[in-house]
């Protein structure tokens, strides 16, 4: 019997014509903003007060309108509202989200509230997350960039429990990694979200600096398909990374040569990563930054429009 795939993308909310309030992915230098930039004309900061939980680190607005509460965010006008709308919609999933709508200074926008947010979700601890989410402050992000980081500086001696470590190392970075991917692109498979990836100017950018030794190739222990490393060809690198990560899942190899290409690979990875997360996570991507100092980008104040250049 043949069973159909269940769609678990949001449709568009009722009116599309409401402008949108965003506390979430969407918000300006949170993971998903990106997608959505080139459709905002305007934006303007906002506070609701309805109570953000959290569920596996994402934040879901309880449809609850408490007086004690705030949780800041952003209303964005868009000048393609069918587009945008489209956008955010395919981006999140109708298990954990669903459409709504506010009132912020007498006008009516639209916002995501949680489905059944007080089951399966937590409190959020950081008192300033609760009311203004970031999401650099995902422990993938932060807390486990900083141990591999600590990991890779220890000498290594080309020894069989060194090489455990590197691969513990690689695959904490393939988790981050994966989770930056699902919760920015949300395509139907790992692999669709992965080439996505490889896509980004900030990947190319970095792979450019950071990827080391043309002609390195690793063979699929699954098919014996060599995948070649070469700058030039972003996505056979995201391969070659990948089927790295897949063969320390599936198998140890214990030769040096093998150590050390997880050890450099777990390196250059770690490098492309952070300068992905400062480019997201920045006001400006690194990658068009001037070596001059220049001045931080001010917002107005929440009551008046910033205009969106």
């Amino acid at each position: 019997m043949a069973y159909k795939k269940q769609e678990y993308n949001l449709k568009a909310p009722k009116d599309i014509n409401l402008n949108f309030f965003t506390y979430g992915i969407f918000k300006p230098r949170q993971i998903a903003y990106s997608k959505i930039k080139n459709f905002i004309s305007q934006k303007e900061r906002g506070i609701i007060n309805y109570p953000m939980k959290h569920r596996d680190g994402i934040p879901i607005l309880i449809n609850k309108e408490e007086e004690i509460a705030q949780t800041h965010g952003y209303i964005l006008h868009f000048n393609k509202n069918k587009e945008a709308y489209d956008i955010i919609s395919k981006s999140l999933s109708n298990k954990l989200y669903k459409w709504g709508t506010v009132k912020i200074r007498n006008e009516k926008v639209n916002v995501l509230f949680g489905v059944n947010p007080r089951q399966g979700s937590n409190f959020i601890e950081n008192n300033k997350d609760r009311r203004n989410f970031d999401g650099r402050n995902d422990p993938l992000f932060k807390e486990a960039i900083k141990l591999i980081e600590k990991n890779l500086n220890m000498p290594y001696n080309h020894e069989i429990n060194e090489f455990f470590s590197l691969q513990m190392n690689y695959m904490l970075l393939w988790s981050a990694i994966d989770r930056y991917c699902k919760l920015k692109y949300n395509k139907s498979t790992e692999h669709d979200n992965r080439i996505e990836l490889s896509k980004e100017e900030s990947f190319k950018k970095a792979l450019k600096k950071y990827g080391r030794k043309k002609g390195r190739s690793v063979f699929s222990t699954d098919t014996l398909f060599e995948y070649k490393f070469n700058t030039e060809n972003p996505q056979h690198c995201m391969n070659y990374y990948y089927t790295l990560r897949c063969n320390v899942v599936h198998r140890g190899k214990t030769s040096i040569k093998d150590i050390i290409m997880l050890k450099e690979a777990t390196d250059e990875l770690l490098n492309i990563f952070k300068c992905i997360l400062n480019d997201t996570f920045s006001l400006k991507p690194t990658h068009l930054k001037k070596k001059k100092k220049k001045k931080n980008f001010k917002f107005l104040p929440h009551t008046s429009l910033t205009q969106i250049t």
